[in-house]
């Protein structure tokens, strides 16, 4: 029995070839993407993007200035006419990972002439750029005191302040995201038993066909996540002391536009799945991937610069652009309408090609 059924098991997978590559070729590209990332991180040698004003005519200021742009490791964006406030915004709308202002004399002992601006969020890019400009303070002969350097935040005062771990914030969309994904996948499998026991043909039957059939999945798997969304908004409330009273429209509109991208992209893979095999090897592919990549797993700033370019076009990403763009960068939802027109936008456009898809292929 036991060999029987070992048969059966492997026959089934064999036979599947879709499910059979993926299930060979998930872990060993899991792995790749998640040693590209610490392997960059743990060498020291993140790909930051860092912001620089100098607002200092001191000349060993400016010889300072001079050689960051020279030596520097990391991305450097630097104007003349940048001031504090133009490092601060561009920290804080995440332009950059991290900034800083050269406002004094740093031959002068004992002055604080550096600023490091920083999102609270991103602790190890503040740390990691000090210990850079150390090095090249340093190789210049130029002052190499602890004392020199000063930390700002980026952020606007809100009431977040009294979260003691201002990371929180930021995986409240980083976590929303990835258990939507993985939710609207399971949720919207259920369409492979219908077209399996010839339910999906009888509904294609009716006048507005794959379209309005899709869309009532989409609608409930939208509902439901939103749902699932606003928990985990409610759980960062409660047990982490997060503010969210005030933002509640903009809450709700962050928790609606990530359940429609995540229940869009359920309805196309289950559109595009031939079998429960493939649905759910895909599926689990997918979301690890974009999870990986996206930044729920990991920061992005950590991640190797082409990793977080390609991180842009995952659902988390602009996820976590709208949950933390609201509780910790202080951004209205009038600021966020990129966000929306990528959440709302993307999620029509995917659910409309799911619907021609999953026509095209029960028509067949």
């Amino acid at each position: 029995m036991i060999s029987a059924m070992f048969k059966i098991m492997w026959l089934r997978l064999w036979r599947d070839k879709g499910a059979l590559v993926l299930a060979f070729i998930l872990p060993g590209f899991i792995f790749a993407i998640f040693a590209a990332i610490f392997s960059n991180a743990s060498g020291g040698s993140l790909d930051l993007r860092v912001s620089m004003a100098l607002t200092s005519d001191a000349p060993a200021s400016i010889m300072l200035a001079k050689n960051i742009e020279d030596k520097a490791t990391f991305t450097l964006s630097t104007n003349d006419d940048w001031n504090a406030e133009s490092v601060r915004e561009r920290v804080r709308l995440g332009q950059d990972d991290v900034g800083f202002i050269i406002a004094g004399d740093i031959s002068q002992p004992g002055l604080k002439s550096i600023a490091i601006i920083k999102d609270p969020s991103r602790e190890v890019a503040a740390t990691v750029l000090m210990g850079q400009l150390r090095q090249i303070m340093a190789e210049g002969a130029q002052v190499n005191s602890p004392e020199v350097f000063t930390e700002v935040s980026a952020m606007p005062e809100t009431q977040n302040d009294n979260v003691t771990d201002q990371s929180v914030t930021y995986y409240i969309g980083a976590t929303a995201i990835l258990f939507l994904l993985f939710s609207a996948m399971q949720g919207a499998a259920i369409s492979l038993d219908e077209r399996k026991n010839g339910i999906s043909d009888r509904l294609l039957v009716g006048p507005s066909g794959a379209f309005a059939m899709l869309t009532g999945k989409f609608l409930f798997l939208t509902l439901i996540g939103t749902i699932q969304a606003a928990i985990i908004v409610a759980v960062g409330h409660v047990a982490f002391g997060v503010s969210v009273m005030e933002h509640l429209p903009s809450l709700a509109l962050a928790c609606m536009g990530s359940a429609a991208l995540a229940s869009a992209i359920a309805v196309l893979v289950a559109s595009l799945s031939g079998s429960s095999a493939q649905m759910n090897t895909v599926s689990t592919f997918i979301v690890l991937l974009f999870s990986a990549i996206g930044g729920s797993m990991v920061p992005r700033f950590m991640m190797p610069d082409w990793l977080q370019s390609l991180g842009r076009f995952t659902p988390n990403h602009w996820s976590i652009e709208a949950f933390y763009g609201i509780l910790a960068r202080g951004q209205t939802a009038f600021d966020l309408l990129h966000v929306w027109g990528i959440l709302f936008g993307l999620a029509a456009v995917i659910l409309l090609l799911a619907a021609l898809i999953s026509h095209r292929m029960m028509r067949v």
